[in-house]
Protein backbone atom coordinates (compact mmCIF):
# COMPACT_ATOMS: atom_id res chain seq x y z
CA UNK A 1 0.00 0.00 0.00
CA UNK A 2 0.85 3.30 -0.63
CA UNK A 3 0.81 6.36 1.88
CA UNK A 4 1.93 10.07 2.41
CA UNK A 5 3.20 11.72 5.71
CA UNK A 6 1.76 14.86 5.99
CA UNK A 7 0.76 17.11 9.08
CA UNK A 8 -2.20 16.52 10.89
CA UNK A 9 -4.83 19.04 10.74
CA UNK A 10 -7.85 19.18 12.96
CA UNK A 11 -10.18 17.72 10.44
CA UNK A 12 -8.52 14.74 10.79
CA UNK A 13 -9.62 14.71 15.12
CA UNK A 14 -12.60 12.78 13.98
CA UNK A 15 -11.22 10.08 11.80
CA UNK A 16 -7.92 9.14 14.15
CA UNK A 17 -10.85 8.93 17.44
CA UNK A 18 -12.42 6.44 15.08
CA UNK A 19 -9.68 3.99 14.97
CA UNK A 20 -8.02 4.94 18.28
CA UNK A 21 -11.01 4.09 20.83
CA UNK A 22 -9.94 0.68 21.83
CA UNK A 23 -6.37 0.87 21.25
CA UNK A 24 -5.64 0.52 25.21
CA UNK A 25 -8.11 -1.25 27.44
CA UNK A 26 -8.96 1.89 28.66
CA UNK A 27 -9.50 3.74 25.16
CA UNK A 28 -6.76 6.21 24.19
CA UNK A 29 -6.05 9.92 24.70
CA UNK A 30 -4.54 10.73 21.52
CA UNK A 31 -7.76 12.30 19.76
CA UNK A 32 -8.80 14.31 23.01
CA UNK A 33 -5.14 15.37 23.12
CA UNK A 34 -4.16 15.87 19.70
CA UNK A 35 -6.17 19.90 19.16
CA UNK A 36 -4.11 20.84 21.73
CA UNK A 37 -0.68 19.49 20.04
CA UNK A 38 -1.09 20.70 16.89
CA UNK A 39 -0.79 24.42 19.18
CA UNK A 40 2.17 23.57 20.51
CA UNK A 41 5.12 25.47 18.52
CA UNK A 42 7.36 23.03 19.55
CA UNK A 43 6.38 19.61 18.87
CA UNK A 44 5.42 18.23 15.24
CA UNK A 45 2.05 15.95 14.62
CA UNK A 46 1.85 14.10 11.23
CA UNK A 47 -0.01 11.90 9.55
CA UNK A 48 -0.06 8.89 7.23
CA UNK A 49 -2.61 8.87 4.79
CA UNK A 50 -4.12 6.98 2.27
CA UNK A 51 -4.89 7.21 -1.48
CA UNK A 52 -8.20 9.39 -0.27
CA UNK A 53 -6.44 11.63 1.99
CA UNK A 54 -7.74 9.83 5.51
CA UNK A 55 -5.51 9.50 8.19
CA UNK A 56 -4.61 5.70 8.84
CA UNK A 57 -1.33 6.29 11.39
CA UNK A 58 -0.58 9.12 13.93
CA UNK A 59 3.11 10.29 15.16
CA UNK A 60 4.01 13.53 17.50
CA UNK A 61 7.72 14.42 17.91
CA UNK A 62 8.60 17.06 20.44
CA UNK A 63 11.29 19.28 21.24
CA UNK A 64 11.69 19.02 25.34
CA UNK A 65 15.04 20.83 25.29
CA UNK A 66 17.36 22.69 22.54
CA UNK A 67 19.10 18.96 22.48
CA UNK A 68 16.36 16.48 23.35
CA UNK A 69 13.81 15.27 21.14
CA UNK A 70 10.81 13.04 22.77
CA UNK A 71 8.88 10.92 20.38
CA UNK A 72 5.32 9.63 21.17
CA UNK A 73 1.84 8.59 20.30
CA UNK A 74 2.85 6.37 17.34
CA UNK A 75 -0.71 4.72 16.06
CA UNK A 76 -1.13 2.57 13.00
CA UNK A 77 -4.92 1.65 11.84
CA UNK A 78 -5.58 -1.93 12.86
CA UNK A 79 -5.99 -2.56 9.09
CA UNK A 80 -2.65 -1.15 8.02
CA UNK A 81 0.08 -2.15 10.36
CA UNK A 82 2.97 -3.77 9.08
CA UNK A 83 3.22 -1.88 5.86
CA UNK A 84 6.24 1.05 6.86
CA UNK A 85 4.28 3.25 8.47
CA UNK A 86 5.79 3.13 11.69
CA UNK A 87 9.34 3.31 10.61
CA UNK A 88 8.33 5.95 7.98
CA UNK A 89 6.86 8.29 10.64
CA UNK A 90 10.12 7.73 13.25
CA UNK A 91 12.01 8.72 10.92
CA UNK A 92 10.76 11.87 9.98
CA UNK A 93 10.19 12.43 13.16
CA UNK A 94 14.00 12.10 13.81
CA UNK A 95 14.48 14.42 10.81
CA UNK A 96 12.84 17.10 12.42
CA UNK A 97 14.03 17.11 15.71
CA UNK A 98 17.58 17.15 13.84
CA UNK A 99 16.60 20.12 11.98
CA UNK A 100 15.87 21.93 15.34
CA UNK A 101 18.98 21.29 16.68
CA UNK A 102 18.48 17.67 18.61
CA UNK A 103 21.51 15.78 19.77
CA UNK A 104 18.88 12.66 20.86
CA UNK A 105 15.70 11.42 20.45
CA UNK A 106 14.24 9.31 23.04
CA UNK A 107 10.72 7.08 23.70
CA UNK A 108 9.43 5.09 25.95
CA UNK A 109 7.68 1.59 26.45
CA UNK A 110 6.03 -0.15 28.44
CA UNK A 111 7.68 -3.48 29.98
CA UNK A 112 5.55 -6.08 28.47
CA UNK A 113 5.00 -4.33 24.85
CA UNK A 114 7.47 -6.77 23.17
CA UNK A 115 6.34 -6.02 19.71
CA UNK A 116 6.90 -2.05 20.54
CA UNK A 117 10.56 -3.25 21.95
CA UNK A 118 11.48 -4.81 18.78
CA UNK A 119 10.62 -2.41 16.91
CA UNK A 120 12.67 -0.11 18.15
CA UNK A 121 15.76 -1.55 18.60
CA UNK A 122 15.73 -2.33 15.01
CA UNK A 123 15.33 1.39 14.36
CA UNK A 124 18.70 2.14 16.07
CA UNK A 125 17.52 3.06 19.54
CA UNK A 126 19.02 1.33 22.67
CA UNK A 127 17.51 0.88 26.16
CA UNK A 128 18.70 3.83 28.52
CA UNK A 129 16.60 3.36 31.20
CA UNK A 130 14.05 1.46 33.61
CA UNK A 131 11.39 3.38 35.15
CA UNK A 132 8.12 2.41 37.75
CA UNK A 133 5.22 3.67 36.89
CA UNK A 134 3.25 3.55 40.54
CA UNK A 135 0.08 4.52 41.90
CA UNK A 136 -1.51 4.16 45.04
CA UNK A 137 -4.63 5.60 46.44
CA UNK A 138 -4.88 7.70 49.48
CA UNK A 139 -4.05 5.88 52.74
CA UNK A 140 -6.47 5.23 55.27
CA UNK A 141 -5.47 5.07 59.15
CA UNK A 142 -3.48 7.31 61.41
CA UNK A 143 -1.26 9.95 59.78
CA UNK A 144 2.24 10.28 59.66
CA UNK A 145 3.71 12.71 62.85
CA UNK A 146 4.07 16.52 62.31
CA UNK A 147 7.61 16.54 61.72
CA UNK A 148 7.54 13.38 59.19
CA UNK A 149 5.34 14.78 57.26
CA UNK A 150 6.04 16.44 53.57
CA UNK A 151 5.86 20.27 53.41
CA UNK A 152 7.32 23.14 50.90
CA UNK A 153 10.64 23.51 50.93
CA UNK A 154 12.66 26.66 49.77
CA UNK A 155 15.63 27.45 47.50
CA UNK A 156 17.73 26.65 50.25
CA UNK A 157 16.31 23.20 50.77
CA UNK A 158 16.47 22.63 46.96
CA UNK A 159 20.51 23.22 47.21
CA UNK A 160 20.41 20.52 49.37
CA UNK A 161 18.24 18.45 47.66
CA UNK A 162 20.39 18.76 44.17
CA UNK A 163 23.59 18.48 45.79
CA UNK A 164 22.30 14.94 47.01
CA UNK A 165 20.54 13.75 44.26
CA UNK A 166 23.28 14.22 41.64
CA UNK A 167 25.34 11.82 43.35
CA UNK A 168 22.78 9.40 44.53
CA UNK A 169 21.57 5.96 42.90
CA UNK A 170 18.28 7.18 41.76
CA UNK A 171 20.23 9.76 39.53
CA UNK A 172 22.48 7.00 38.30
CA UNK A 173 19.14 4.92 37.81
CA UNK A 174 17.59 7.77 36.15
CA UNK A 175 20.79 8.45 33.72
CA UNK A 176 20.40 12.38 35.60
CA UNK A 177 16.75 12.45 33.86
CA UNK A 178 13.56 13.97 35.02
CA UNK A 179 10.19 12.72 34.16
CA UNK A 180 7.57 15.16 32.72
CA UNK A 181 4.78 13.31 33.13
CA UNK A 182 5.45 9.89 30.24
CA UNK A 183 8.38 11.90 28.85
CA UNK A 184 11.81 12.43 30.03
CA UNK A 185 15.13 14.68 29.44
CA UNK A 186 17.63 15.71 31.74
CA UNK A 187 16.95 17.49 34.86
CA UNK A 188 18.72 21.03 35.37
CA UNK A 189 19.09 22.88 38.83
CA UNK A 190 16.52 25.05 37.33
CA UNK A 191 14.23 22.24 37.53
CA UNK A 192 13.97 22.58 41.09
CA UNK A 193 13.63 26.36 41.70
CA UNK A 194 10.49 26.50 39.10
CA UNK A 195 8.81 23.98 41.53
CA UNK A 196 9.92 25.98 44.55
CA UNK A 197 8.31 29.04 42.76
CA UNK A 198 5.56 26.84 41.84
CA UNK A 199 4.94 25.84 45.30
CA UNK A 200 5.64 22.08 44.00
CA UNK A 201 8.71 21.20 45.85
CA UNK A 202 8.37 18.99 48.93
CA UNK A 203 10.90 18.44 51.79
CA UNK A 204 10.61 15.92 55.21
CA UNK A 205 13.13 13.77 56.75
CA UNK A 206 12.63 11.38 54.33
CA UNK A 207 13.93 13.30 51.18
CA UNK A 208 12.83 15.84 48.26
CA UNK A 209 10.30 14.72 45.38
CA UNK A 210 8.48 17.40 43.18
CA UNK A 211 4.83 16.83 43.15
CA UNK A 212 2.28 18.48 40.66
CA UNK A 213 -1.86 18.33 40.92
CA UNK A 214 -2.70 15.86 38.12
CA UNK A 215 -6.29 14.41 36.70
CA UNK A 216 -6.29 11.83 39.00
CA UNK A 217 -5.15 13.40 42.01
CA UNK A 218 -1.17 13.88 42.75
CA UNK A 219 1.84 13.24 40.14
CA UNK A 220 5.59 12.64 41.34
CA UNK A 221 7.99 13.81 39.01
CA UNK A 222 11.41 13.44 40.77
CA UNK A 223 12.21 12.03 44.10
CA UNK A 224 15.60 12.29 46.02
CA UNK A 225 15.74 9.80 48.84
CA UNK A 226 18.48 6.95 50.00
CA UNK A 227 17.22 3.07 50.54
CA UNK A 228 17.00 4.26 53.97
CA UNK A 229 14.87 7.24 54.08
CA UNK A 230 12.46 5.56 51.24
CA UNK A 231 9.89 4.07 53.03
CA UNK A 232 9.33 7.77 55.30
CA UNK A 233 9.22 9.95 52.20
CA UNK A 234 6.54 7.44 50.03
CA UNK A 235 4.65 7.68 53.04
CA UNK A 236 4.70 10.87 52.79
CA UNK A 237 3.80 10.68 49.28
CA UNK A 238 0.53 8.89 49.96
CA UNK A 239 -0.31 11.14 53.46
CA UNK A 240 -0.39 14.52 51.15
CA UNK A 241 -3.38 12.77 49.14
CA UNK A 242 -5.37 13.92 52.45
CA UNK A 243 -3.74 17.20 52.19
CA UNK A 244 -4.61 18.39 48.84
CA UNK A 245 -8.11 16.00 49.34
CA UNK A 246 -7.44 13.77 45.91
CA UNK A 247 -7.59 10.31 45.37
CA UNK A 248 -4.79 8.41 44.01
CA UNK A 249 -0.45 9.52 43.77
CA UNK A 250 1.02 8.43 41.24
CA UNK A 251 4.84 7.90 40.63
CA UNK A 252 7.83 8.08 37.92
CA UNK A 253 10.49 6.76 39.96
CA UNK A 254 13.79 5.01 38.48
CA UNK A 255 13.89 1.83 38.78
CA UNK A 256 16.44 0.28 41.54
CA UNK A 257 16.04 -3.17 43.73
CA UNK A 258 15.35 -0.90 46.91
CA UNK A 259 13.11 2.15 45.39
CA UNK A 260 10.48 -0.46 43.93
CA UNK A 261 10.80 -2.83 46.84
CA UNK A 262 9.92 0.79 48.86
CA UNK A 263 7.14 1.56 46.89
CA UNK A 264 5.43 -2.17 46.60
CA UNK A 265 6.14 -1.88 50.20
CA UNK A 266 3.88 0.81 51.10
CA UNK A 267 0.94 -0.11 48.96
CA UNK A 268 1.94 0.95 45.23
CA UNK A 269 0.95 -0.74 42.51
CA UNK A 270 4.11 -0.64 39.92
CA UNK A 271 4.47 -1.08 36.32
CA UNK A 272 7.52 -0.98 34.41
CA UNK A 273 8.57 1.46 31.63
CA UNK A 274 11.27 1.17 29.35
CA UNK A 275 13.41 4.43 28.12
CA UNK A 276 15.16 4.15 24.35
CA UNK A 277 17.83 6.59 23.03
CA UNK A 278 19.34 7.26 20.01
CA UNK A 279 22.09 9.47 19.23
CA UNK A 280 21.75 11.95 16.56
Amino acid sequence: MSFVIRPARAEDVPLIESWTRDTFSWGDYVAEALPRWLEDPESQVVVCVDDDDNPVALSRSQMLSPTEAWLSAARVHPGHRRSGMGTAMNDFGVDWARGRGALVARLATEDDNDAARSQVLKLGYRLTGRWGYATAPTPTGRRLGSSDRLRHGSTVDADAAWTFWSQSDLAHAARDMISLGWRWRKATRADLDRAVDAHTFYQSPGGWLIAEPSDVGVSVRWVATSPVDAPLLIQGMRDLLRDVRKDQVEAMVPVTAWSMEALQREGFEVRPVQIFSKGL
